[in-house]
């Protein structure tokens, strides 16, 4: 009942593997292992038919994680199974007042509301939910299948594009007439390839590589294996290889660059912020905190006063990088930010892309003037029909360029990938940012 839709693992698998691997970490131990007792509770209390038992953990599952969508979703089936319409009609409508969509028509377990009028304005309002939204067009394709590109880089000098392959290993340029090469070598002894950034100025292209068994000629020995390499986007020469040492996994999934160059990267698996110290030119823990669960996307705003990081299961961290300060960004009253992978600074708002909610979506935050919350959150882009998981992007001006379809799925957990005419070309989708009024 209450298994996840996710695949992605940290990232990319399920959300229950994720909380196995999670809770193996004594310092997350105490609140993770709550939240998992409330929700295997309420997996038994739901297959004895115990309701009220169902209701009362979805409850308190919620209270350690609001606005989950899962959560909010299993509790209105625990009140319809339990013959309280009413409220079961209110936490529905809280999914659809998120935007997310659920086929509840479908679900035997809301048989009870059905053909009340309040039932078939929340299948309505999912309906919405599920309609096209945007205005993102092609940017450009690969014209090769089984990629799964996750990270995106852009150089504005030369204007070319990397992208960076989860299955194959490799980064793949594009120049500005659409011509494709690889960029990197396998000599260069990359693993998945994960986000990227360019630092422009001193010509350098920084790399996220993460060993595990969703990519090609996957080593066991190797697994848990994450590391930084660095570029020259001159020559194309690998520079050199920050790599974590071994003693527990890591999976390093994104990076962003401060004012001065230097590189801060999340680790999804042991959850944690890292940087490349410029006075050792080795890389360092910044900043471990016990309310890190799945650290994704960072982005720094003007002046790298704050470092925002998106975290899968969390929402959105404020980090004050001097004091090493942590804090949630408070959502907007109604939405949830859970799900949030990549992240990007704009003119002071916030761009994500949340492909851990249904439907997946690029998302804008508008903060408030402390910065310390969400005055609104917009949909700029769902239910896109190239939408395949959408992963990271980069921006170029007043432009949001991104992966439409990393196709994920498309590799199964032993790391088999699927028949090739059930794989599409890798998609860049372009959308048209407005500057805040």
């Amino acid at each position: 009942m209450l298994e996840s839709s996710f695949h992605r693992y940290s990232i990319y698998l399920s959300i229950c593997l994720l909380l196995v691997i999670i809770l193996a970490t004594p310092s997350f131990a105490q609140t993770n292992q709550t939240l998992k007792s409330y929700v295997q509770q309420a997996q038994k209390a739901y297959k004895e038919k115990n309701y009220p038992v169902l209701i009362d953990n979805m409850k308190q599952a919620l209270e350690v994680r609001p606005n989950y969508g899962l959560y909010t979703y299993h509790l209105a089936i625990g009140y319809a199974l339990n013959g309280n319409q009413q409220e079961a009609f209110s936490w529905l409508n809280r999914l659809a007042e998120m935007g997310l969509v659920y086929n509840v028509a479908a679900n035997e377990d809301f048989k009870s509301l059905r053909g009340t009028s309040e039932f078939t304005a929340i299948v309505d309002r999912f309906k919405r939910n599920a309609e096209p939204v945007g205005s993102s067009e092609s940017a450009f394709s690969i014209s090769e299948k089984g990629v799964v590109p996750e990270g995106l880089a852009y150089d504005p000098l030369s204007k070319t594009f990397f992208i960076g392959s989860v299955y194959k290993r490799k980064i793949i340029s594009v120049n500005a007439r659409g011509e494709s090469k690889e960029f990197s070598s396998p000599a260069d002894g990359l693993w998945s390839v994960m986000g990227m950034r360019v630092d422009a100025a001193r010509r350098l292209l920084w790399v996220c590589t993460a060993s595990h068994q969703q990519m090609i000629n996957f080593k066991p020995e190797e697994k848990g294996q994450s590391g930084v390499f660095k570029y020259d986007l001159k020559t194309g020469k690998l520079l050199k290889k920050y790599v974590l040492p071994a003693g527990k996994e890591h999976w390093l999934g994104d990076l962003v660059l401060n004012t001065q160059g230097t590189v801060f990267t999340s680790d999804s698996v042991s959850p944690a912020i890292y940087f490349l110290n410029p006075k050792t030119d080795a890389l360092e823990l910044f900043l471990e905190n016990e309310a890190f669960v799945n650290p994704q996307g960072l982005a720094f705003s003007a002046g790298d006063k704050q470092l925002f990081m998106a975290d899968y299961l969390k929402g959105v961290f404020i980090i004050d990088p001097k004091r090493k300060t942590v804090s949630l960004l408070a959502p907007a009253e109604g939405t949830t930010m859970f799900g949030i992978d990549g992240l990007y600074s704009f003119h002071g708002e916030l761009v994500g892309v949340q492909n851990g909610v249904n439907p997946n979506r690029i998302i804008r935050l508008s903060l408030n003037e402390k910065r310390s919350a969400v005055k609104k959150l917009a949909v700029l882009e769902a239910n896109n029909k190239l939408f395949d998981e959408p992963t990271l992007g980069v921006l170029d001006g007043n432009a949001f360029y991104y992966i439409a379809n990393s196709q994920w799925g498309m590799i199964d957990d032993k790391g088999k990938l699927a028949a090739e005419e059930k794989l599409k070309d890798p998609v860049i989708l372009k959308l048209s940012l407005h500057e805040p009024n």
